[in-house]
């Protein structure tokens, strides 16, 4: 089982935990701490090196940016999040390799390593400063979430009602023209139709299931998906309890009915796995992340192994490939 999981909030976790103070951190609740001494390779959240050994893994780690930090304050905290990823890079170098192209993850894979790609979740990171995204590509960020739940400089979040800033707009030309991803996890309705109308190259959405099999605003729409089908982009399946159902424990035909809906739609190609780990609560039997090869099993049991394939791994090699050749 190869594994390519589009979105995970486990180094802001640990970010926030190791480097903040009890009651400093806007992301964690100090029920959501984790102990000081948790790293990468250990800790006692979804997601840890060594538990996930023997796993030919590539995980989006998306640097997540609270709605409640902006200009400088976003800055600095994206950049104690970055230095925080890469002291952990350093620490495992035998187990995990910033990958930045699908070669490179290949590669990294080959040689018994994770492979890490650098995401942020929230544009708040430009600090509303256009050259700001230079330097994320810089630092090897190949995706970024445009909003949070609320309204930032870019455009608003799915608890909100606004549409794109004249900054967003010019923001998102500058990501393409870096080769940086849009995702539009969490964006709400009108922007994600305004960014239709403007956006040169395909967009994505991380982390987000379907809003027809469960109605909440975090997730898809059908027209939505058909839209990111049509472009060539990408949408990885959220286990969020709360986009999946009504229910505080679903069980894998919940999950389930959100992948035939997708498939249903004409995503064989689309629909891929964007787990969130670490950034909400999950089901009991996908907790913590090395139950990963059970989900598998379940998928080709239920759906075929070619689709259990393209889910797990090739939908989202493919897409960065693809994006890589300029398509």
């Amino acid at each position: 089982m190869f594994l390519f999981d589009l979105h995970c909030d486990t180094i802001g976790r640990l970010h926030d935990s190791v480097c903040l103070k009890p009651g400093e951190s806007v992301f964690l609740t100090d029920r959501e701490r984790l102990p000081k001494e948790d790293t990468l390779l250990h800790n006692h959240g979804y997601l840890a090196l060594d538990r996930m050994e023997g796993i030919d893994w590539c995980q989006c780690f998306a640097i997540f940016m609270p709605d409640q930090y902006r200009g400088p304050d976003a800055i600095a905290y994206f950049e104690s999040c970055y230095r925080y990823f890469q002291s952990q890079l350093a620490q495992n170098p035998s187990r995990l390799a910033q990958v930045r192209t699908v070669g490179q993850v290949k590669s990294a894979l080959s040689e018994g390593k994770a492979a890490a790609i650098l995401t942020v979740e929230g544009g708040s990171a430009l600090g509303g400063n256009l050259a700001r995204v230079g330097r994320l590509a810089e630092c090897g960020v190949r995706v970024v979430t445009l909003t949070w739940n609320g309204e930032n400089e870019l455009a608003s979040g799915n608890a909100t009602a606004h549409g794109f800033s004249g900054f967003g707009r010019e923001a998102v030309a500058e990501l393409e023209q870096a080769g940086i991803v849009a995702d539009v996890s969490h964006l709400n309705d009108r922007g994600f139709e305004e960014l239709t109308g403007f956006a040169r190259r395909p967009f994505i959405a991380t982390h987000s299931d379907a809003r027809s099999v469960h109605n909440h605003p975090r997730n898809l729409t059908d027209d939505q998906f058909r839209h990111i089908v049509s472009i060539g982009g990408i949408v990885g399946l959220n286990f969020c309890v709360h986009f999946l159902a009504d229910d505080p424990d679903p069980a894998f035909p919940r999950l389930a009915a959100h992948l035939e809906r997708f498939l249903r739609l004409g995503g064989e190609d689309t629909v891929a796995l964007g787990s969130d780990y670490d950034g909400c609560e999950v089901p009991s039997w996908l907790d913590p992340g090395e139950k990963l090869p059970a989900l598998y099993q379940e998928v080709c049991a239920g759906f075929g192994q070619k689709i259990a394939d393209k889910l797990f791994f090739t939908n989202a090699a493919d897409f960065f490939a693809r994006w890589e050749r300029g398509m």
